[in-house]
């Protein structure tokens, strides 16, 4: 993505990009992949791997998030600490 998109809303034209970790290959050829996590288009996901195995993936990464984000509400409502505590 460029840095001007960015900083924008998405608009059409714009790609849309997940972070995706995992093992890559550069070539089919490689025997040393590369681990790491890297910016992948939507479009290019789904096009190595089919519509139905990113939507069903993007479908766990959400309810993921949703559950973490309870979490995360929880705690903070049970934390008794002030904000302020959390920078000492």
């Amino acid at each position: 993505m460029r840095t001007e998109e960015r900083s924008q809303p998405l608009s059409n034209g714009t790609i849309l990009e997940y972070i995706v970790h995992g093992e890559y290959a550069w070539k089919k050829s490689d025997t040393n992949s590369t681990y790491g996590a890297w910016w992948t288009p939507l479009r290019t996901m789904v096009r190595q791997v089919g519509k139905e195995v990113v939507e069903e993936k993007l479908k766990e990464f959400d309810e993921e998030v949703k559950r973490l984000r309870t979490q995360a509400i929880i705690n903070a409502l049970e934390d008794t600490s002030s904000d302020d505590d959390e920078d000492t």
